[in-house]
């Protein structure tokens, strides 16, 4: 007569079947109207978001989708998991549905009591087996005294460890059929992780999604208890981060939204979803080394480059071309922006193929239509105006400004453009959306300039407002924070206004890198100040110049400004007499105490390449600046060291179109490599400076006009 206790299976197989329960689930089934139930499934298909989700969960979303909006393709749906708008489907999960049916095989084994002839054996060899692991990761937690297994870490270390521990323990009744889950599970986990042994369509179809993490760091991201006591929390949209603090809000949005939606909802996800869904030879991209590349950056840089051309706009009039008010690249240079009085335009750069021309990403005009291109636009109606911006008084006067109301102002990230016009507007696009105005905003006076912040979390404005008392006209900046739009609130917005201690109107506003610094430059008397921003309620002003009046009619004062990538150095451009470009020191980190400010240091000024430039831009690497001025002449400065004027090397590397004031220059930017330089004028043409394009032999690499 046997007792219970041989006849239950053991505690250990319990909470193994627990876990892969757990690390199985997937979305099966909706619950309207945006909850869904999560349990393992033998139909489970990969999305083009990288997300795992049932195949029939897919139709019945597409039928619901096709409810409310005729318009919406049939074949694209919302990802029930992380929320990305228009993904479809790329083909079923193999190894996934392997993996549910070896679960499934063995919870029924387990639950009729087959322990002893059972495909998947419970017998004693393979207990202790199993014991075995288990006890060998419980000795590895003895630091911190914790018994219960984590199953990720476990199959992470069966994974990682040399050939010793990936011999499989033989079986007692010396049968190859006759294994137990846990090997036959690893089996599978190390089948995934050899690219050789993957069928070649599914690698192909598989979107590289997971790039920057290995199979091996989503475990170790994602391995956290699995119980019920972690808080579900909603998922928090597309925008990375609401503090400046955050530098690595600068990294892929698509990612953060990812990793925020695996932490979210990690009790109906698992990590082991991300893995069957990426291609595992991807991981380690996000730094990519490029020793090619290096080397002959270091013999063409910058004297030897190939150019590359692109026109936006073919006009069928050979004397006749476009010309727009601004544009903008993005940080990533994954957009650009082409801005003119009634309509804008965003089209899409493919940088790792520079000889690629740009193509249009989304468009729209200033009424609030929008759409993929001017043949296919939506209009927005009068009311969801009105419910996404601050208008609240006088709704009739200010609708009917807003008809008649044209751009200023650009700016562009990876998923916004923001655009200032006349009469204070100001208005929030969300290109993730086909260019849908996420939200409104009127300001009570004209916005002078504006700048966004590269993690997408604050926008700052200049104005010149009047004091309500006394009429007198002030310096003032607005800083406004996004709060990203989520299943529960909408998109919305926090003002933080503040004056300058100064009369002179605000010329210009650049934030720094990691959004913590923003620098200022005002209009008549030329001084450029710093805020700190770590809070943005309490902005402190941390360094300050001396004022340079300049009463010339052809002087626009300061054009531009650039922090390097460490914020201690800044690049300052100006177009008035007997005004070069200038690198300081900012000596921010030399303050003292908290109502400490920092004096600037001149460490190089740059006579080379005149005192009419325009705009400015510095290289990641931060040992070079490149600077255009009015005539449209583009050139880049390099120098070891930003106070070393003896080995500085200047070079003209490109020639775009002129331009007639700031506000129409070129915008340039480098890439993250800093290989390439891309310039966008006023015309819309896109022109590439490729100094890793081939070596000084290739004919299509040609020399630059040398400077110095």
């Amino acid at each position: 007569m046997l007792d219970e206790s041989q006849l239950s299976p053991p505690l250990s197989i319990n909470l193994v079947v627990q876990h892969l329960e757990t690390l199985l689930s997937v979305p099966i089934a909706l619950h309207p109207p945006s909850s869904f139930s999560y349990a393992p499934a033998n139909d489970t298909s990969t999305l083009s978001c990288g997300c795992l989700v049932s195949e029939a969960l897919l139709k019945t979303l597409r039928s619901e989708e096709k409810k409310f909006d005729d318009d919406v393709s049939p074949e694209k749906i919302t990802c029930p998991i992380c929320r990305t708008n228009n993904v479809w489907l790329i083909g079923p999960c193999i190894n996934m549905r392997n993996l549910v049916n070896y679960f499934r095989k063995l919870r029924h084994e387990i639950s009729s009591g087959k322990s002893a002839d059972s495909g998947f054996s419970c017998t004693s060899t393979t207990n202790s087996s199993l014991s075995k692991e288990l006890d060998f990761l419980q000795r590895e937690k003895s630091d911190d005294n914790e018994l219960n297994v984590d199953l990720p870490s476990m199959f992470s270390k069966l994974n990682t460890d040399g050939p010793k521990r990936r011999q499989i323990p033989s079986m007692s009744s010396g049968s190859q059929t006759n294994l137990s889950f846990l090997t036959a599970f690893h089996e599978v986990l190390v089948e995934i992780q050899n690219p050789s042994s993957v069928e070649s369509n599914e690698i192909s179809k598989s979107p590289n999604y997971s790039a920057k993490h290995s199979p091996q760091d989503h475990y170790l991201e994602d391995s956290v208890q699995l119980n019920d006591s972690i808080p579900h929390k909603e998922p928090t949209g597309y925008i990375s981060s609401h503090s400046p603090t955050n530098i690595s809000a600068i990294s892929s949005l698509g990612s953060i939204q990812r990793q925020r939606s695996r932490q979210s909802s990690f009790q109906n996800t698992s990590n082991l979803t991300k893995l069957m869904s990426s291609n595992s030879t991807s991981s380690g991209n996000q730094h990519k080394t490029h020793p090619n590349k290096e080397i002959l950056l270091s013999k063409n840089f910058p004297f030897f480059r190939r150019v590359y051309t692109f026109n936006t706009h073919n006009s069928n009039f050979l004397l006749k071309t476009k010309s727009y008010l601004q544009t903008q690249l993005s940080p990533k240079l994954t957009k650009l922006a082409l801005l003119s009085e009634k309509k804008w335009e965003v089209y899409k750069i493919d940088t790792e193929r520079p000889d690629k021309p740009p193509k249009l990403f989304c468009c729209g005009r200033s009424d609030g239509s929008y759409g993929s291109s001017p043949d296919h636009m939506k209009s927005v109606s009068r009311d969801q105006i009105i419910t996404n911006s601050n208008i609240t008084e006088n709704v009739n006067e200010t609708m009917n400004l807003l008809e008649n109301w044209e751009h200023l102002y650009c700016q562009i990230t990876e998923n916004l453009l923001i655009i200032s016009g006349t009469r204070g507007f100001l208005r929030i696009i969300d290109l993730t959306q086909s260019g849908r105005c996420l939200y409104t905003y009127q300001c009570n006076f004209p916005i002078r300039c504006l700048d966004v912040s590269m993690n997408d979390g604050f926008i700052a404005l200049g104005i010149t407002g009047k004091d309500k008392y006394t009429q007198v006209e002030q310096a003032v900046i607005i800083i406004i924070k996004l709060i990203p739009e989520t299943a529960r609130s909408p998109f919305q917005i926090l003002t933080y206004p503040f004056s300058l201690p100064y009369r002179d109107p605000i010329n210009l506003l650049k934030f720094s890198s990691d959004s913590t610094l923003l620098s200022v430059a005002t209009a008549l008397e030329s001084r450029f100040l710093v805020i700190s921003l770590v809070d943005p309620s309490r902005p402190t002003l941390v360094m300050k110049s001396q004022r340079r009046l300049d009463t010339s009619l052809d002087s626009e004062g300061i054009t531009d400004m650039s922090f390097f990538p460490d914020n201690r150095l800044m690049t300052i451009t100006s177009l008035s007499h007997n005004s070069e470009p200038i690198i300081i020191d900012t000596n921010i980190s030399s303050i003292s105490g908290p109502d400490g400010i920092a004096k600037p240091k001149l460490l190089m000024k740059i006579d080379e390449v005149g005192s009419v430039i325009h705009k400015c831009c510095v290289s990641p690497r931060g040992d070079s600046v490149a600077y255009i001025n009015r005539n449209g002449n583009v050139y880049i400065m390099t120098t070891p060291r930003m106070d070393d004027n003896d080995n500085k090397k200047i070079a003209c590397v490109l020639e775009v179109s002129n331009a007639f004031r700031a506000k129409e220059a070129a915008s340039v930017r480098f890439d993250s490599d800093g290989y390439k330089l891309y310039v966008l004028d006023r015309k819309g043409v896109l022109s590439i400076a490729d100094f890793t394009a081939g070596t000084v032999e290739d004919h299509t690499v040609t020399r630059c006009k040398i400077i110095t």
